[in-house]
């Protein structure tokens, strides 16, 4: 196996693992990152959206979860998440 498809496989493992986020969830960017390492991948999600991609914005943010532990960007809560913490979904204050 060439060392790129070790580490492919080891970036998909670490992204899709008990960790992750579950398929059909809303998270705010601080309980995805409180779940486990979503920083860089909260943060690809913005700039692939054209957000900001500071602390506010990663920690704001809403998202909704897809298969695999894959996030798609929701919006920005301005005033704040609510929910984040517990197992209800995330909201925007």
């Amino acid at each position: 196996m060439r060392v790129s498809a070790i580490l492919a496989a080891l970036i998909l493992a670490v992204t899709t693992d008990a960790k992750s986020c579950k398929r059909g969830g809303v998270y705010c960017g601080q309980s995805l990152l409180n779940r486990g390492n979503y920083h860089d991948h909260i943060v690809r999600v913005l700039k692939a959206s054209n957000q900001p991609t500071d602390d506010a914005h990663i920690r704001g943010s809403i998202f909704d979860c897809l298969s695999g532990g894959e996030i798609r960007y929701r919006g920005y809560c301005s005033r704040g998440c609510g929910g984040v913490g517990n197992s209800d979904p995330d909201y925007c204050l």
